[in-house]
C-alpha cells in the first residue's frame, strides 16, 4: 500500500526506532494479516464440497460464502479508517479478531446454509477487515517510514495460504466441518498476545490515522475522474477472477481426475504464488508503472485460465494455478500504486474505500454466478472460458490506461 505510506509516515521517526521494535511491529502485523486471510481463504477451497454435501445446497449458493465475504469487506473498508483514527490500529485489530472468533464458532455450529453466509458475511468478513491488509500496511508503514515499500510488502504475503489448506484436510477428514472451524476460531485466540502487543507507531505522527483515512481529497473529486472507473472495471474483474480461482481450485482438480487430498495442494500451490504475487507486484509497478502491472497480471491470468480449459494432470494444473495466484495476490498491490499516480499519496486510502465499495458488483455477484453456471453446465469449461476472456479485455483496458497516462489524458 505505497499511497497509504506516504500518508503515515513521519520523516523523523526513523532512525530512534530500535531496528529490532521495529521488524516486531512488521512481524505482527504479518502474522494478523495472515491469520485473518488464511484462515477464511485457506479453509474455503477445501471445504466446498463438504458444505456443498452437508447442507444439500448448490455450488452457486455454497460459492456465495467467501463472496458474502468480500462484500462485508468491501463495505466495511471506510470503517477501518474511521476506527484506526479512533480507537487506533490495536483496537481495530483487537476488535477483528473477536469477530473472527465468534463467525468461526457460529460456522462451526451453523444449522444450515443461511447461517453459514450469514456468519462468513458479517463477523468474518468484518473481522479480516479489521486485522487485514489495510491496518497491517498501515503499521508496516508508521514503523518503516523512510523506506516502507519492503515491509508493506512483507506484512501483505499471505504465507498461511500455503499451509492452512493442507492442514485443512485432515481436520475435515477427523473432525469434520465443526472440528475444522473450530480449529480456526483456536488459532485466532493463539495469537491474542501477538496483536496485544501492537504499539501504535513512533512518537510524532499524532494524526497519522486520521490523515491515512485520505486527507482533505474529497471523494467527488475521485469519482468523478474517468481513471477511477477504468480501474474499478478491470481491477475489480481480476479481484473476481481471483475469488473464483482460491475458491473452486479444489473442485475443479478433483473434476479432472486429481484424488481430493492431490486438489487439496492446488490451494496450497495458490497459496505460495499469492506470497510471490503480492510482493512480485510492487517490484513491477516500480519497473513499469501501476497500469503496465494490471496489464501485465491480466495477460498472466488469461494465459493461466487458457491452459486450464484443457489441462489434465496435476502438474499442468499447478502450474496454471500458480500463474492465477500470483496474478490475483498482485492486484492489490497494484491498484495501491495506480492510485497513488493518478489521485496523489494523500487521497489513496480513500480511494481504495471507494474501489472496494465500487466493485462490489463484481466481486460479490459474479463468483457465485460463476457456481450457479457449472451447476448448470455440469463441469467447469464455460467459467474457465470467460476468465480467461474477460482477462484478456481486462489487459486491453489496461493497456489504454498505460497509454493515456503518458499522454497525460487522464490527469
Amino acid at each position: 500500500m505505497s499511497g497509504v505510506i506516504a500518508a503515515v509516515a513521519d520523516e523523523g521517526a526513523h532512525s530512534a526506532q530500535p531496528d529490532a521494535r521495529r521488524k516486531g511491529m512488521a512481524l505482527r502485523g504479518f502474522l494478523a494479516q495472515n491469520v485473518a486471510i488464511g484462515s477464511a481463504f485457506g479453509t474455503f477451497s477445501v471445504a466446498l464440497l463438504p458444505l456443498q454435501e452437508h447442507y444439500n445446497a448448490g455450488r452457486g449458493i455454497v460459492t456465495m460464502g467467501l463472496a458474502v465475504a468480500m462484500l462485508a469487506m468491501g463495505l466495511s473498508g471506510p470503517l477501518v479508517a474511521h476506527l484506526m483514527a479512533r480507537i487506533g490500529i490495536r483496537g481495530t485489530m483487537l476488535t477483528g479478531l473477536a469477530l473472527s472468533i465468534a463467525g468461526y464458532v457460529m460456522l462451526a455450529f451453523a444449522p444450515n446454509i443461511w447461517v453459514v453466509l450469514l456468519a462468513y458475511g458479517l463477523p468474518v468478513g468484518l473481522g479480516m477487515t479489521m486485522m487485514g491488509p489495510i491496518p497491517a500496511s498501515v503499521l508496516a508503514a508508521r514503523w518503516f517510514p523512510h523506506n516502507p515499500g519492503p515491509a508493506v510488502g512483507f506484512v501483505n504475503m499471505p504465507v498461511l495460504l500455503i499451509f492452512i489448506p493442507i492442514a485443512s484436510v485432515p481436520l475435515l477428514s477427523h473432525f469434520g466441518l465443526t472440528g475444522m472451524y473450530l480449529a480456526m476460531a483456536a488459532l485466532h485466540v493463539l495469537f491474542l498476545p501477538v496483536i496485544t502487543g501492537i504499539a501504535e507507531g513512533p512518537a510524532g505522527i499524532g494524526g497519522a490515522a486520521a490523515h491515512a483515512a485520505g486527507g482533505g481529497v474529497p471523494a467527488r473529486q475521485i469519482l468523478t475522474r474517468p481513471l477511477f472507473w477504468a480501474i474499478v472495471v478491470a481491477a475489480g474483474t481480476l479481484n473476481a477472477m481471483g475469488i473464483i480461482g482460491s475458491s473452486n481450485i479444489v473442485a475443479l482438480g478433483i473434476e479432472r481426475g486429481i484424488t481430493p487430498d492431490t486438489a487439496a495442494l492446488l490451494a496450497s500451490i495458490m497459496g505460495l504464488a499469492s506470497v510471490a504475487g503480492a510482493y512480485g507486484a510492487g517490484l513491477i509497478c516500480a519497473r513499469i508503472g501501476g497500469a503496465g502491472a494490471v496489464a501485465l497480471i491480466a495477460v498472466t491470468v488469461a494465459i493461466g485460465w487458457g491452459v486450464l480449459s484443457f489441462a489434465q494432470g496435476f502438474g499442468l494444473i499447478a502450474a496454471m494455478t500458480l500463474l492465477i495466484g500470483a496474478g490475483g495476490a498482485g492486484v492489490f498491490p497494484a491498484v495501491n500504486v495506480l492510485a497513488a499516480e493518478a489521485f496523489g499519496p494523500s487521497a489513496v486510502a480513500r480511494t481504495l474505500g471507494l474501489f472496494t465499495m465500487a466493485t462490489l458488483p463484481l466481486t460479490f455477484l459474479v463468483p457465485p454466478v460463476a457456481g450457479a453456471v457449472v451447476d448448470a453446465a455440469g463441469n467447469y469449461l464455460p467459467v474457465i472460458l470467460a476468465s480467461a476472456t474477460a482477462a484478456l479485455g481486462v489487459a486491453a483496458i489496461a493497456l489504454t490506461m498505460a497509454r493515456l497516462r503518458r499522454a497525460s489524458a487522464l490527469n
